[in-house]
């Protein structure tokens, strides 16, 4: 930070952003400003919102905020990484579904909003045009993800194959009842499949599991046993392979499904 730039804040708000940007917060909330200050939290707050109106800082949500760099210019237009700022919307939380999938380059769906799986319920929050939406997961569903760096930060992430049985899970956060087929093919030499059928069994979705068996067998992966697991998981009535799709299609009786995706968009995606 420029003497030259700290000189058009008053002392206070100079001290905040400058401990702020040598700490390498860009993201940060008003406990964290409070923290540096030693002022009182109304004060702490007014000071918050004068760097607000002059585009030091920027408001995410109530209590929310990220620093704006420098390069970002006097109007305070940049990219930050919408992976960091969905990391502090919400704890506990890890990106899920479409997000993911596409992070791993399992995804042909053009870019959405971001998914982030929690344990709370939360309404959708819109940031700088990007939408990011939350899905609420009972805890026994809240599992399989890890830790990757973004821009020298840590933010939490679906596994691959945990982002896969999610996607078989709620197929409409993917993009549909296709791309958890099409992940498990572009994702083939990398997935641990015995890893994939262990989440699915743990997941508890009986229909999520028809779903990754019958694309399994129709890709010609995983052996007699981790078929016959799934297949064991099957219910007495047939679920649908898309489930925003009509309610009629072919019967597959072993995965207990109805095919309503018509058969030449079934696969025609391998060819492209």
């Amino acid at each position: 930070m420029s003497e030259t730039t700290s000189s058009a804040l008053t002392g206070r708000e100079a001290y905040l952003v400058r401990s702020l940007a040598a700490a390498g917060r860009q993201m940060f909330t008003v406990e964290d400003a409070a923290a540096i200050l030693p002022d009182s939290r109304p004060t702490v707050r007014k000071i918050l919102h004068r760097l607000c109106a002059a585009r030091w800082i920027e408001r995410l949500e109530r209590g929310k905020y990220r620093l704006l760099p420098l390069a970002a210019g006097p109007e305070g237009e940049w990219a930050e990484h919408e992976f960091l700022i969905a990391a502090t919307l919400v704890s506990p939380y890890y990106l899920a579904y479409g997000t993911a999938l596409a992070y791993y380059g399992y995804s042909e769906q053009p870019i959405g909003p971001v998914w982030v799986a929690t344990t709370r319920r939360k309404s959708p929050v819109a940031i700088g045009g990007v939408t990011y939406r939350f899905v609420t997961l009972t805890p026994h569903k809240f599992f399989g993800y890890h830790p990757v760096e973004i821009l020298g930060q840590e933010i939490q992430i679906a596994e691959r194959e945990k982002a896969i049985v999610d996607a078989l899970d709620h197929p409409r956060y993917a993009g549909g009842g296709l791309e958890g087929g099409k992940a498990l093919w572009f994702g083939r030499m990398e997935l641990d499949l015995e890893k994939l059928v262990d989440y699915a069994e743990r997941l508890g979705n009986r229909t999520a599991a028809q779903r990754l068996g019958f694309w399994m067998e129709t890709l010609g992966f995983g052996s007699g046993a981790l078929l016959g697991r799934l297949e064991r998981l099957r219910t007495r009535n047939y679920g649908l392979l898309e489930p925003r799709g009509p309610k009629e299609g072919i019967r597959n009786s072993r995965w207990r499904l109805i095919v309503n995706v018509p058969e030449r968009q079934l696969l025609e995606w391998k060819e492209h």
